[in-house]
């Protein structure tokens, strides 16, 4: 359980990182003691010289504590694999003793920890904060939400859409100021790149097991609700197991990876797309080295091209070009993109919840949050994020934030992950041969099983 905690202290002692042109505010927080101290908890990867969540911290909390004497902000890294992490915020979470008073929550598991007890509801210090109802998107108010309750505060988001090479397109006679309206020319472009521009991969979609929730999200979610039919209907609280738009959606999969011939084949091979690894080769190697035309994927891609990225490539901003993914057959609302992001939450077993919110509510002013933003590269949730000049200024976020006002995000109900890793079985069973109605039936018969028969409709 220690192995991935590394307790810092109080974070004002800790050298700050600052992001020029913005400027941290403070807010007060009401005390009803004179000593309190609150520990906020978050994920960190590899080196700490890399460490995002902290240097935030670093950077806001000694205005937080200046402005409330006897205030001190306390942070617990946890430094841990996506997967690990959930496993050791659920253990923390459970006891009084391990529990922090703010813990970053991945927000498609707020429902499944509501469910567990670990997170106390927001309504009543929501309704007291002016600029939550006003600035943050409904989604991303909506996204938090479980059976009524808001049980976190959106800090980030992040959005998808299709990358394409500019220079790849021009070779291939397309618009390098490409826009697809439709599924169907999606396709049509990738097939002619296949025709016109040897030794290059047509168009990536993740899919299959290996790779996991970008192959649910990104890959499989992206088309579905790009049709009439979402994986979960909010109106009669039950998830769709099987419908018109699930089939359509394996059908496209079907297009990309299970081609009539082999020479036909559009997407990356299975050495690739079948590989766990699939995201670093497509975003480390096939995009920067001019080997793939069309990806659909998301908005934190440049953060790897960027000097400190894991692949730097200063000329992507030229080379690269982004287009909005339409709905199937352009019906409205046009476009569609998935969003999903990190949230904080504040622990039911914190003993002091009221001036948890308060640190959670000067974390989270225009100021700070835009300040969060710029630093780790995320698409700002306060719709006041978009005025911040250093916000504005960072390249395609003007693209990118336009796209959170039609993003949709994933029903995120306890049962969410095991229904996820069926998709991305009923994906990979199309891109190695089987019938996509065959492989629906299965999806279907499997959620009946997670969810109940009850819980479930087909269309």
């Amino acid at each position: 359980m220690n192995a991935f905690r590394s307790t810092l202290g109080r974070v004002a002692l800790v050298a700050l990182f600052v992001v020029p042109g913005l400027m941290v505010k403070s807010s007060s927080v009401s005390r009803a003691a004179s000593s309190v101290t609150i520990t906020v908890a978050f994920q960190e990867l590899g080196n700490p010289a890399g460490y995002e969540d902290l240097k935030w911290w670093n950077q806001i909390a000694p205005a937080i504590e200046a402005a409330n004497p006897g205030l001190t902000i306390k942070t617990e890294v946890i430094v841990a694999s996506e997967g690990d992490y959930y496993t050791k915020i659920d253990l923390m979470l459970r006891s009084a003793s391990t529990a922090p008073d703010l813990v970053k929550e991945d927000s498609f598991l707020i429902g499944s920890d509501a469910t567990a007890g670990y997170l106390t509801p927001l309504n009543k210090y929501l309704a007291t904060w002016p600029d939550y109802a006003n600035e943050w998107y409904p989604g991303m108010q909506a996204i938090t939400t479980f059976h009524g309750n808001n049980y976190g505060v959106m800090n980030g988001t992040d959005v998808r859409g299709i990358w394409y090479n500019k220079n790849i397109f021009k070779q291939a006679g397309l618009p390098t100021n490409w826009q697809p309206h439709t599924w169907a020319d999606i396709l049509s472009a990738a097939r002619t790149i296949q025709a016109k521009v040897k030794g290059v991969i047509p168009i990536n979609l993740y899919s299959g097991i290996p790779m996991d929730e970008a192959s649910a999200l990104q890959g499989f979610q992206m088309l579905l609700y790009g049709t009439k039919d979402p994986l979960y209907d909010y109106s009669t609280s039950k998830w769709i197991a099987s419908s018109p738009g699930f089939l359509d959606a394996l059908n496209f999969v079907k297009s990309v990876y299970y081609p009539t011939a082999p020479a036909t084949l559009l997407g990356p091979t299975d050495d690739i797309a079948l590989s766990g690894n699939a995201s670093n080769i497509v975003q480390q190697q096939l995009l920067p080295e001019g080997k793939l035309a069309i990806d659909l994927d998301g908005s934190w891609v440049p953060s790897v091209w960027s000097p400190t990225g894991a692949a730097p490539w200063p000329q992507w901003q030229t080379v690269m070009g982004m287009a909005k993914m339409p709905t199937e057959f352009g019906q409205a609302p046009g476009y569609i993109s998935m969003s999903g992001g990190w949230s904080y939450a504040i622990s039911s077993k914190s003993a002091h919840p009221d001036q948890a919110f308060a640190v959670l509510k000067a974390a989270n002013s225009q100021a700070n949050l835009a300040l969060f933003d710029v630093l780790v590269g995320n698409i700002g949730v306060r719709k006041d994020e978009a005025s911040v000049p250093a916000y504005a200024k960072v390249p395609m976020n003007p693209f990118f934030t336009s796209l959170v006002a039609f993003s949709k995000f994933r029903a995120g109900f306890p049962v969410y992950p095991e229904i996820s890793n069926q998709i991305q079985q009923a994906m990979e069973l199309v891109m190695t041969g089987t019938d996509p109605k065959v492989a629906m039936m299965n999806f279907a018969d499997a959620v009946r099983g997670i969810a109940g028969a009850g819980n479930v409709e087909t269309r």
